[in-house]
């Protein structure tokens, strides 16, 4: 979550020979959902053929309209992607609400700053916790009052560090990354409270994530030694392995995919 506003061998999706629904399948949201960090990102949203949406659909047959972007909040995604979902859509999946809170602020200032900038940033990002429920609410609202039948999942966020693995870091950097990885729980926490409020459906990336964060031996997150721009991203191999399996995991309605995901 420190770019983009936060900051494949995949084998867990069987293919199948069933026809495609019709309805069709959409994603929202920020860079998570665009994809970035996967690979052959193109255009100003970064998004990524390599992105969990594009895997969850492949492997299930789907069409899928893509209109997430990097930086995304939950006012864009109402906004600028929402007037473009098509009205064939039945399910919608989302990351979205990092952006809202800033962080890539916490990330930012926790890791480069000072402890005392560190948390001055999480209390701001506390704050804008606050209001967090009412914009989830509002976004799925908005969501249903264009594609009424479609189910709408929202996504949580990984652990950004492995911190069992912080060899040669400093006792600042791990306790920095100690401190992104409890904001980040309590971003999902928030979140899950939310988005089931709101009548939607969460589903977490946690149990998916453990063990593949940064600087892990078998990281599925873009090290910022790589591309500061993209990372703490989602690798393809994260995409594939952790989201697109949260998601081919999820209670996700029979009546309306019967057949084609399961």
């Amino acid at each position: 979550m420190v770019a983009g506003g936060l900051i494949l061998g995949f084998s867990g999706l069987p293919a199948t020979a069933a026809p495609p629904p019709a309805g069709s399948y959409t994603v929202l949201g920020d860079s998570y959902s665009a994809g970035s960090g996967g690979g052959l990102e193109a255009g100003p949203c970064l998004q990524s053929p390599n992105g969990y949406g594009d895997v969850f659909a492949a492997a299930n047959g789907l069409s899928m309209t893509q209109l997430a972007c990097y930086g995304a909040t939950i006012d864009q995604v109402t906004s600028r992607q929402l007037p473009l979902i098509p009205r064939s859509t039945r399910l919608v999946s989302l990351t979205v609400g990092a952006n809202d809170v800033g962080s890539g602020q916490v990330a930012a200032a926790c890791l480069l700053g000072t402890p005392e900038m560190c948390q001055v940033s999480i209390a701001a990002a506390q704050a804008k916790l606050a209001t967090l429920p009412g914009q989830v609410t509002a976004l799925t609202r908005a969501i249903r009052a264009e594609v009424p039948r479609a189910q709408v999942v929202f996504m949580g966020y990984p652990q950004l560090f492995e911190v069992g693995n912080m060899v040669g870091f400093t006792p600042a950097q791990v306790q920095a990354a100690m401190t992104v990885n409890a904001a980040v729980g309590q971003l999902n926490a928030v979140l899950a409270r939310s988005v089931e409020a709101s009548g939607a459906t969460f589903v977490s990336v946690h149990a998916q994530f453990a063990g593949h964060a940064f600087p892990g031996p078998d990281s599925w997150l873009v090290s910022p030694f790589v591309s500061q721009a993209l990372a703490f991203h989602p690798t393809a191999a994260g995409y594939a392995n952790g989201y697109a399996a949260a998601l081919q995991s999820a209670p996700l309605s029979p009546p309306l995919y019967a057949g084609v995901w399961r």
